[in-house]
C-alpha cells in the first residue's frame, strides 16, 4: 500500500487519508496492446418503440418524443451493439481496458425534416406548464448517445433484435408503455447505476409519479451537413465523440470489452405531433429524424470507431509498469515507479494502481472535501477513476482500521461522497478520527 496523501481539518480533531491499493491478475493470457474497431455494420441494430416491428430488419429507425401521457416522452430509440470478441480479447478484467476513443458515426434519412441543434437542452425547456420553465435558447433538440439500461431480466447478451419491447397494455388503457421497454437508454445516476432516462422531463400521467430529473447524455450528435437552427438534410452524418472525462462512462466501456459486448443507444425528444384525440387515438407525422440501418441499401449504416488499449502482463524493463500502461500514457518505457510526470505528489506506481492519469495533476486520489456534521458524521468528497470500487476506513489510532458506515453517493460526474451514519444513538464522534479512502 502506497500513495498517501493527508489533509488536515482542526476542529472536531479529524484526520483524513486517502489510501491507494489495488490487485491485479498476475498472469493473463492472450492478446494485450493497442486496439482499433472499426467494424463495418453494428453486430445489431433495432428499433425500440412500443409498436414498431421486433424482428430488427427495419432499414430505418426514428427517434422522437412523444407528450402522450401514455408513452415514454422518449418513445422512439434506436439500440445499436457491436460485439468485440474477435478483435479484443475478453474477460481480462475492466480496469485492463484504457479507452482512448469512442465515435459512433449515424447517417440521417429523412430530407429536411429536423432542425439542427447541436447543444444539449435541459428538461426545464421542456416543463412549458411546470415552475422553473426555461424557454429553449436555440431552436431544434439535440440527438443524443446514451448507455443500454435493462429489466426483466434481459442483458446485452440476452437481449436481441427479435426480443421482446417490453409489457404493453390495451391501447384504450391510460399506460400503454410507460417505464416497460426492457432494454432502454440510460446514463449513470447518483448511486452509480443504469437509469432509464425515457421519462426524464417527466410525465402527465397519475400512473407515473418520478419527478423530472436532468440527464448527462454521454454524446450529443454533430454534423458538417447542415448549420445550427437549419432543417437537415437527407443522407447527413452526424457524429458523436464520447466524453470520456466521466469516469463511470469510461467504466462502463471497460466492463464491454470484458465482456465483449458493446450497446449504445440513440434517443432525442425531437416532436412526434401525435395527436390523441379523447386520449385514443395516435400517431401523426412529426419534426423527428429517421436513422439508416444495418439493413438499409442506400445509406450508410452506424459506424464505430474505438481505439485503446488492453494492458498485459509484459514489464519488459521491470519496474513494476506494465508496458501497455507506459506507452498509453508517456509513449515510451522511460518512466519510471517512482516518477512523478504531472508534478502532483503521487508516483507512477500508485497512479497505476489507482487508475488515475500520471500525466494530469488534476487526476489523483485526494480528499477534496471533508467535514463533520452535528452528530459527529464525518462526509467526505474525492474523485473517482473508472473501473475501481471504494471503501471508507476509520481508525482512532492510525493502527487499526475498521469500514466507516454511510453511504457511497455520486453527486456530480467524476466524485464520489460518502456520508457517514454512525451505529450509536444519538451518534458521536470519537475525540481523534482518521479516515481513509481505499481504492480497489
Amino acid at each position: 500500500m502506497n500513495g498517501w496523501k493527508w489533509s488536515g481539518l482542526t476542529r472536531p480533531r479529524i484526520s483524513w487519508v486517502a489510501l491507494l491499493a489495488c490487485a491485479w491478475l498476475s498472469v493473463f493470457p492472450g492478446w494485450a496492446g493497442e486496439f482499433r474497431l472499426a467494424p463495418p455494420t453494428p453486430s445489431l441494430d433495432r428499433w425500440v418503440y412500443p409498436f414498431g416491428d421486433f424482428l430488427g430488419d427495419r432499414p430505418v429507425a426514428p427517434t422522437f418524443a412523444s407528450f402522450d401521457p401514455r408513452f415514454d416522452t422518449r418513445d422512439g430509440q434506436v439500440l445499436m451493439g457491436w460485439n468485440t470478441a474477435e478483435q479484443v480479447t475478453t474477460n481480462a478484467g475492466p480496469a485492463r481496458y484504457l479507452i482512448r476513443r469512442l465515435k459512433v458515426t449515424v447517417t440521417e434519412t429523412a430530407n429536411n425534416a429536423f432542425i439542427y441543434d447541436p447543444t444539449f437542452d435541459s428538461y426545464l425547456t421542456y416543463a412549458t406548464n411546470l415552475p422553473g420553465y426555461v424557454p429553449d435558447a436555440d431552436p431544434g433538440r439535440p440527438i443524443e448517445l446514451y448507455g443500454a439500461g435493462y429489466r426483466n431480466g434481459f442483458t446485452a447478451e440476452s437481449f436481441r433484435e427479435n426480443s421482446p419491447y417490453g409489457r404493453l397494455n390495451p391501447i384504450s388503457s391510460d399506460n400503454i408503455s410507460i417505464g416497460t421497454r426492457n432494454a432502454f437508454a440510460a446514463m449513470h445516476g447518483t448511486q452509480g447505476t443504469l437509469i432509464d432516462v425515457a421519462n426524464n422531463v417527466g410525465q402527465a400521467n397519475a400512473s407515473w409519479t418520478n419527478a423530472p430529473f436532468e440527464v448527462r447524455p454521454w454524446a450529443v450528435g454533430i454534423t458538417t451537413n447542415a448549420v445550427p437552427g437549419e432543417l437537415v438534410p437527407e443522407d447527413s452524418k452526424f457524429v458523436f465523440d464520447v466524453d470520456l472525462r466521466d469516469p463511470l462512462v469510461v467504466g462502463y466501456l471497460q466492463a464491454a470489452l470484458n465482456e465483449g459486448r458493446l450497446r449504445l443507444f440513440l434517443a432525442s425528444l425531437s416532436p412526434a405531433s401525435q395527436v390523441t384525440p379523447g386520449g385514443t387515438g395516435g400517431g401523426g407525422s412529426g419534426a423527428y429524424p429517421q436513422w439508416a440501418t444495418r439493413e438499409s441499401v442506400l445509406f450508410d449504416p452506424p459506424q464505430l470507431e474505438f481505439e485503446g488499449v488492453l494492458i498485459g502482463p509484459d514489464d519488459t524493463d521491470g519496474d513494476g509498469l506494465p508496458d501497455d500502461w507506459e506507452r498509453f500514457y508517456f509513449q515510451s518505457l522511460e518512466a519510471g515507479a517512482q516518477d512523478d510526470r504531472d508534478q502532483d505528489g503521487i508516483p507512477a506506481n500508485s497512479e497505476y494502481q489507482a487508475g488515475t492519469d500520471p500525466t494530469s495533476s488534476a487526476s489523483r486520489l485526494e480528499i477534496l472535501s471533508a467535514a463533520y456534521d452535528g452528530d459527529g458524521n464525518a462526509t467526505l468528497q474525492f474523485p473517482i477513476a473508472p473501473s475501481r470500487s471504494y471503501r471508507v476506513e476509520l481508525s482512532t489510532d492510525l493502527r487499526t482500521w475498521a469500514p466507516a458506515n454511510g453511504t457511497l453517493s455520486y453527486p456530480e460526474v467524476g466524485v464520489a461522497q460518502f456520508v457517514e451514519q454512525k451505529l450509536n444513538v444519538p451518534p458521536s464522534g470519537p475525540p481523534q478520527a482518521f479516515y481513509r479512502i481505499v481504492a480497489e
